[in-house]
C-alpha cells in the first residue's frame, strides 16, 4: 500500500496545494488563470476559490519550468495546450525552438563582451599612464572595504533573504512620490563582524548575515552598505554553492559597485541607483513576548486566503479558528508567512508582538525576517 493515497481522477486541488506540488507560489497561479494560461478546472461561485484538476499539477510544473527559462506566456499557453492534447512532439518543438533562441543569443551577448573587455582594456592602460603608476584611491577615491566570510555561509545568508525581495518590474510610489525601484535589489553591508543582506517589499523584510573570517580582510568600524541587482545575487549564490563551503570568499564594496571573489573568479556589479529604507529602526526594538513553537505551522496555512489570523496558545502558535478570528494575536499574508516560514528551518519559532507591531519570524539558518500585519479580511483570492 502507498505510503500516500493516490487522489481520484476527478479530485480538485485547491490553489495552496498545487503551490506545494508545483513550485509556483499562490499568488503567480492567481495570475497565470487571469492570463488564461493556466485555468483552474473550477471556481466557486460564492467563495470564489479556485479548484485544479490533479491532472494540472503537471502543467503547473511545466509551467514554472519553462518561466524559469524566460519563454514568453503566449508560447508556454501553446506548450500546455499541446502537452494537454498528447501532442508531446508539438510541445517539445516549441521548447526546442526556444532553446535556439537562448543558444543564438547568448552566442550575441559573448561578441559583445569580448567587445567591451576590449574598451575597458583600453581606458585601463590609458588611467594607468596618467595617473603615472601612484598609488590608486583612497577611502573615497576608488579603494574598497573588503570582508572574507565562508561560501557556506555567504549563499545561507543571501538565500534566507531572496523571498522577500520586490518584484522585477519597477515598484513605483505614489504619484509625485519615491521611487521603490531600489527595493528591487538587496542591500549588502560590511561590518565589523560580518557581511549582512537585507531585502523588503514594504510588506515583508528579511536580514540574513556571514560571519567574518578576518584575517588580511579591511574589516570596517562603521557599516559601509550599497545595493545590488538581485540578478547579480543570483549568481553569487550560484559560485558559492559550487565552491567547496569553506572556502574563502571575499566581499568588497566600493564607490558605485560591489564585487565578490569566489575561487579566483570576480563578479561585479554596478549598485542600484536609490536610498535604501532603514531597516534598523524595524528590528532594534526588544520584543515584549517570548518566542513560540511554529513548527507544522506551513501545511496549515490557507494560500488562498488574504489574511489569516494567529493565536498562541500552550507555547506554540496555532491558526485563530474562523468562529474565534476575534481572539488572534496577528493576521498577516499566509502567502507571505508561508514563505518565511521555508526558509528558517526546521524549528521555526514566532514572536507575537501584539496585532500591530511586525511578526518575526526566526530558525536556525543564516536570517530572520519580520511580516507587517495586516487587516482581518475574510475575502477570498
Amino acid at each position: 500500500m502507498p505510503a500516500h493515497p493516490v487522489p481520484e481522477p476527478d479530485h480538485r486541488l485547491t490553489i495552496g496545494e498545487v503551490a506545494r506540488r508545483s513550485s509556483l507560489t499562490a499568488s503567480a497561479l492567481r495570475f497565470y488563470d487571469r492570463e488564461g494560461v493556466l485555468v483552474p478546472a473550477d471556481v466557486d461561485p460564492v467563495t470564489g476559490y479556485r479548484r485544479y484538476a490533479v491532472a494540472q499539477v503537471r502543467a503547473a510544473r511545466l509551467l514554472a519550468s519553462l518561466r524559469r527559462v524566460g519563454m514568453p506566456l503566449a508560447e508556454v499557453a501553446l506548450v500546455l495546450d499541446e502537452d494537454a492534447l498528447g501532442a508531446s512532439g508539438a510541445a517539445a518543438d516549441v521548447v526546442a525552438a526556444h532553446e535556439q533562441r537562448l543558444v543564438d543569443g547568448l552566442a550575441d551577448a559573448r561578441r559583445e563582451i569580448v567587445r567591451t573587455l576590449a574598451l575597458l582594456a583600453e581606458g585601463a592602460g590609458r588611467d594607468a599612464r596618467g595617473a603615472g603608476g601612484g598609488e590608486r584611491g583612497g577611502r573615497g577615491g576608488g579603494a574598497g572595504r573588503r570582508v572574507a566570510v565562508r561560501a557556506a555561509d555567504l549563499v545561507a545568508a543571501m538565500r534566507s533573504v531572496r523571498f522577500a525581495v520586490a518584484p522585477g518590474e519597477p515598484v513605483a510610489g505614489a504619484p509625485g512620490g519615491v521611487d521603490l525601484r531600489v527595493l528591487t535589489g538587496i542591500l549588502v553591508e560590511l561590518c565589523s563582524g560580518e557581511v549582512r543582506w537585507v531585502a523588503t517589499d514594504r510588506y515583508r523584510l528579511a536580514v540574513g548575515w556571514a560571519p567574518a573570517l578576518g584575517g588580511h580582510v579591511d574589516l570596517p568600524t562603521e557599516p559601509v552598505t550599497a545595493v545590488v541587482p538581485v540578478s547579480w545575487a543570483d549568481r553569487v549564490a550560484e559560485a558559492c554553492a559550487r565552491a567547496d563551503p569553506d572556502a574563502e570568499v571575499v566581499v568588497e564594496v566600493g564607490p558605485g559597485r560591489v564585487g565578490v571573489v569566489v575561487d579566483g573568479e570576480l563578479l561585479a556589479t554596478p549598485v542600484v541607483p536609490g536610498s535604501f529604507p532603514d531597516y534598523r529602526s524595524i528590528v532594534a526594538s526588544e520584543p515584549s513576548r517570548d518566542p513560540v513553537d511554529a513548527a507544522g505551522l506551513p501545511a496549515l496555512l490557507p494560500l488562498e486566503l488574504r489574511s489569516v489570523g494567529l493565536v498562541v496558545r500552550d507555547g506554540s502558535v496555532h491558526l485563530a479558528p474562523s468562529d474565534e478570528a476575534g481572539s488572534a494575536d496577528v493576521f498577516v499574508d499566509p502567502e507571505f508567512l508561508h514563505e518565511a516560514l521555508a526558509v528558517a528551518g526546521p524549528r521555526p519559532t514566532l514572536v507575537l508582538d501584539g496585532p500591530l507591531r511586525p511578526l518575526a519570524i526566526r530558525g536556525n539558518g543564516a536570517g530572520f525576517s519580520v511580516l507587517m500585519p495586516v487587516a482581518p479580511e475574510g475575502r477570498r483570492r
